[in-house]
């Protein structure tokens, strides 16, 4: 069972009530727990209630809507404090689009908002199509340990598990990181990247005129090849390996898997906390060198393939 956050501003009432009431065979089914402010009883403490709430919940909802980015409490609070969290692995933050609303000048902007293509439920003639799209999202979050849903033009975060401790992730502990930490980070990379495209190859897929197929070609790399029918030069494939003259993470473009050469590719770094991948790809000019979790690689090298082929994300 996940732990739901609802943000939202009280001016959105109305909205609240209709998605609360189509969240219900979710916390029927015990798929979810969904909270929100209203849950606090007569004479609660708001603050401490909203910030306990707030510090165990696995997904993190936000209701966007003018009221909701002009609220101090939802917004400057609420919000700061989910990212953080998001940043640290422990929460998910998934953007609702109640009303239309300046979302994509906030922090917002790097996850993918439901319901589909990030359109406010208000703008749609049947807004229990729009909730139902959210619903269905959720659901399929809530059900998948290591969630692959597209949403920070990526991935998910890993959500903890049921059994894991509370608010660890307040606390940073200093370290130092041998090989072994290191050939280890490779291995757990290497195969978050492989998902990352494991599901954007499988969204990708369902585009009319285009093509993604995704082929393991054994325990050290995998390949991904895609084909865009509406141009002429749209065709592609990339080759992820493990390993590789780079140390962690390397990268070839064409048909052929040749060994001995790569279009760069990404080193294992660290600070005194944990440890990144740090780009080394040749045409990146002021990123490179930039130090990312294995799903901000991933998404790197995505939307570099994507670029190749003639696919953009659309303007929502």
């Amino acid at each position: 069972m996940r732990r739901v956050f609802i943000s939202y501003s009280h001016a959105d009432d109305e909205l609240l009530d209709r998605l609360h009431k189509h969240l219900a065979q979710l916390r029927r089914d015990g798929t979810i727990t969904a909270w929100f402010d209203r849950e606090i009883s007569a004479g609660g403490r708001l603050d401490d209630a909203i910030a306990s709430e707030l510090e165990n919940a696995d997904i993190f909802m936000a209701c966007a809507s003018p009221d909701w980015i002009a609220s101090q409490y939802a917004y400057e609070t609420e919000f700061q404090r989910a990212l953080e969290r998001e940043s640290e692995g422990t929460a998910v933050i998934v953007p609702v689009v109640f009303k239309p609303c300046d979302w994509k000048s906030t922090p917002l902007q790097q996850f993918r908002a439901l319901p589909k293509d990030g359109k406010a439920i208000t703008e749609f003639t049947n807004q229990d199509v729009a909730f139902l799209d959210v619903v269905t999202s959720i659901r399929t979050l809530s059900q998948q340990p290591r969630a692959t849903f597209e949403v920070k033009g990526g991935e998910f975060p890993i959500i903890a598990s049921d059994n894991a401790p509370r608010n660890s992730s307040r606390y940073r502990v200093r370290r130092e990181f041998d090989q072994l930490d290191k050939r280890d980070f490779v291995e757990k990379s290497f195969d978050e990247i492989y998902r990352f495209f494991e599901a954007s190859a499988s969204e990708l897929a369902s585009i009319p005129e285009i093509d993604c197929r995704l082929s393991g070609i054994d325990n050290a790399s995998f390949s991904c090849t895609i084909v865009n029918r509406g141009i002429g030069r749209g065709f592609e494939t990339l080759h992820v390996r493990k390993g590789g003259s780079w140390g962690a993470i390397d990268i070839l473009y064409g048909e052929r898997n040749e060994r001995h050469t790569s279009h760069g590719g990404f080193t294992v770094v660290a600070d005194e906390y944990q440890l990144y991948l740090s780009s080394s790809l040749f045409h990146y000019g002021a990123r490179d060198k930039e130090m990312l979790s294995p799903r901000q690689a991933a998404k790197l090298v995505w939307d570099d393939l994507l670029s190749k082929v003639g696919i953009d994300y659309a303007s929502e």
